[in-house]
């Protein structure tokens, strides 16, 4: 991945669901050329971070054994702005019926900004170095937005005197 689209992940249950936070920085980007005295994020910006969540999402349901491609979106609603400032929260599930399915739903405080069905493919690595080089790498990333920090900083200075 050359972008992180989002900051960390607040909640995963493998199989079932995630949810994702960005917040919006006026930093970004994108905000130079979209749009210049109006910044906005782009809706497909906001759909990368969908396909991005439901990699990981999938990755883990999968113990990173596969790695998950997005093959098509449907049902895709952009129903409000997202601008610098506030904090997108993502709403993932996997579809109950079809486990290469995710349902995605995009939050800014109680107003429901976007949503869509993410349908993925599995790659298996079966000796492709690539696919297995993608696995590691999601993976690492997973372990790296799921990381507290600051709570490992706690448990340290809580054992010190």
């Amino acid at each position: 991945m050359r972008f992180i689209l989002f900051d960390r992940i607040e909640e995963l249950k493998k199989g079932e669901h995630a949810i994702l936070v960005k917040n919006v920085s006026q930093t970004e980007d994108y905000f130079i050329d979209h749009f210049p005295g109006y910044p906005v994020v782009p809706g497909s910006i906001i759909l990368g971070s969908f396909e991005q969540g439901g990699e990981i999402l999938l990755g883990a349901s999968f113990d990173f054994s596969c790695r998950a491609v997005l093959k098509r979106l449907s049902r895709v609603s952009l129903r409000h702005t997202v601008l610098p400032g506030d904090q997108l929260r993502i709403s993932l599930t996997i579809d109950s019926t079809n486990a290469n399915c995710i349902k995605a739903v995009g939050w800014v405080k109680e107003k429901r900004v976007a949503d869509a069905k993410l349908e993925f493919t599995l790659e298996s690595p079966d000796g492709d170095p690539r696919v297995q080089e993608a696995c590691e790498r999601l993976r690492a990333f997973y372990h790296l937005l799921t990381a507290n920090p600051l709570g490992k900083v706690w448990e340290v200075w809580g054992t010190q005197g």
